[in-house]
C-alpha cells in the first residue's frame, strides 16, 4: 500500500525566523525612546474586571441624617410618613364628648362640675355653694312613698331635672333611662319632663322608677322599670313589651358593599367579606339592630370603634368604625336605640357602617338573618305593668316654687 505524504509547509519555520530577528534588533531600536509607565492601583485595592460595581442593596429604610438628598432619601421620607400615619390612624383615640347629652347652665350661676362628677355624684366631696336655676312650670305630687315631678325643659334637661330637686344619681338615671328610646341630643325647649321616685328611707337615697318625656314635635316616651324573667329593665309603656321578630337596619343609607368574597378596597387582595357596609354621612347616628345587651365597646384593631351587642339565641350584632360610641359594655338596649355615631375609624377609606351578624361565632348574612318572636312577658304580668303605670301616672300634681338646689 502506497500512502502519499504531504510535505509541511515551511511557512511555521520562516515566522520563527523573522521573530528571532525581530527580538534581536529590539535593543538597538528602542535607544532613545521614551518609556511611558502606567498608573499602578494601591496593593490593598479591591480590582475587579470587566464587572459593573457592587450597588447598594434596596431598602425602604433609608437614613435621612446621613444620605444624601436623591431618590433614596425621598424615598425613606415617604416610609416615615406612612409610618406616622398609619400609626395615628390605628392607635387608639380619645372618645368625643356628645356635648348634646348634657346641657351646660350659664356659667355665671354655677361652678364647673366635671363629667366624673355627672356618673357618679358621690365622689364629689367639694361644698356646694352656687345656685341652680328654677326650672320652669314645675308641678310636684306625692302618694305614699312615691313622689312625681314634672316641669318644662330650660337650659338644659340635665340642668332642668336638678332644679326641680332631682338628686344627681336620679337626674342621670333618668337621663339614661329616656336614652333607651331616643336620642337625648333631640330634646329641646317646650318639652316637658315627667318623672316618679321612690323616697329613700333612713338616710338611703331616692330610686327613679318612671321617666316620661312629652315633646311637642315628636312622639312622647313613658318607660317604667319593671323586672320580668328575672332582669329589671325600662319598659315602654307606649306598646306591649315583646321581643324583636328581626334585624332592623341600624342606619339609614344603602348598602355599598354585600356579604361574601370581595377585593378589598386598601389591601388590593381577594378578601372575605364577613358582613355588609352601608354608605351614610358621617356622624349619623347607629342604632341596635334588635334588643340585646351590650358585650363590647371600644377600639378593635382595624375595625375602629366598635360596639357588640349579644341577642336571643347567641346571635351577636357589631357595629364598627364609629366616629364615637354610647352604649357602655354590660348595658341593656332596645331595638331602635342609639348605640354610636358613624365615622371612619379603624382600617377605612371613608365614613360608612360595617354591620356583622354571627351566630356560634360564625359569620352569617345579616339580609337573612332572623330573631325568634316572643312577648317579654305576657298575662297577669303584662295586667300588672299596666295597672303600675296607671297608677303613677294618675298622682296628681300641684304648682310648686321650690328653693334653688345647691349645684
Amino acid at each position: 500500500m502506497v500512502v502519499n505524504r504531504v510535505p509541511p509547509s515551511p511557512l511555521p519555520r520562516v515566522r520563527g525566523f523573522q521573530m528571532l530577528q525581530a527580538r534581536n534588533e529590539w535593543p538597538e531600536e528602542r535607544s532613545g525612546a521614551e518609556v511611558v509607565s502606567f498608573p499602578r492601583s494601591a496593593p490593598d485595592e479591591d480590582r475587579e474586571f470587566g464587572r459593573r460595581g457592587p450597588r447598594k442593596p434596596f431598602s425602604l429604610l433609608v437614613d435621612l441624617h446621613s444620605e444624601e438628598i436623591g431618590p433614596r432619601w425621598f424615598r425613606g421620607a415617604a416610609t416615615l410618613a406612612a409610618l406616622c400615619g398609619t400609626a395615628f390612624f390605628l392607635a387608639p383615640g380619645f372618645e368625643p364628648f356628645i356635648a348634646s347629652q348634657v346641657a351646660a347652665a350659664p356659667v355665671t350661676e354655677m361652678h364647673n362640675v366635671s363629667l366624673s362628677e355627672l356618673a357618679n355624684p358621690g365622689l364629689s366631696a367639694k361644698p356646694e355653694t352656687n345656685a341652680i336655676p328654677k326650672p320652669v312650670g314645675l308641678l310636684v305630687g306625692e302618694r305614699g312613698d312615691v313622689e312625681r315631678i314634672g316641669g318644662d325643659v330650660a337650659g338644659g334637661l340635665y340642668w332642668s331635672l336638678r332644679g326641680a330637686g332631682a338628686s344627681p344619681q336620679v337626674a342621670a338615671d333618668y337621663l339614661k333611662a329616656v336614652a333607651t328610646r331616643i336620642d337625648v341630643g333631640e330634646v329641646a325647649p317646650f318639652d316637658r319632663f315627667d318623672l316618679a321616685v321612690v323616697k329613700g328611707k333612713a338616710g338611703q337615697p331616692d330610686q327613679l322608677i318612671y321617666a316620661g318625656l312629652d315633646r311637642a314635635q315628636y312622639s312622647d316616651v313613658q318607660v317604667m322599670k319593671w323586672t320580668a324573667n328575672g332582669r329589671t329593665e325600662w319598659f315602654d309603656g307606649n306598646t306591649p313589651p315583646q321581643a324583636s321578630d328581626g334585624l332592623m337596619a341600624p342606619v339609614a343609607g344603602r348598602i355599598t358593599s354585600s356579604f361574601g368574597y370581595r377585593v378589598h378596597p386598601i389591601l388590593h387582595f381577594t378578601r372575605f367579606h364577613a358582613g355588609i357596609d352601608f354608605g351614610v354621612g358621617y356622624g349619623s347616628p347607629i342604632v341596635a339592630a334588635a334588643d340585646g345587651q351590650v358585650v363590647g365597646a371600644g377600639w378593635t384593631g382595624g375595625y375602629g370603634r366598635q360596639v357588640r351587642i349579644i341577642h336571643e339565641g347567641g346571635l351577636m350584632t357589631t357595629y364598627s368604625h364609629m366616629s364615637a360610641m354610647v352604649a357602655q359594655p354590660g348595658t341593656a338596649v332596645r331595638q331602635g336605640q342609639v348605640i354610636g355615631y358613624v365615622g371612619s375609624s379603624g382600617l377605612s377609606t371613608g365614613p360608612h357602617l360595617h354591620f356583622e351578624v354571627r351566630a356560634g361565632g360564625r359569620p352569617i348574612n345579616p339580609l337573612t338573618a332572623r330573631l325568634v318572636s316572643r312577648p317579654v312577658f305576657e298575662g297577669a304580668q303584662l295586667a300588672a305593668f299596666k295597672a303600675k303605670l296607671k297608677d303613677i301616672r294618675s298622682i296628681p300634681m300641684k304648682p310648686q316654687r321650690p328653693e334653688p338646689v345647691a349645684s
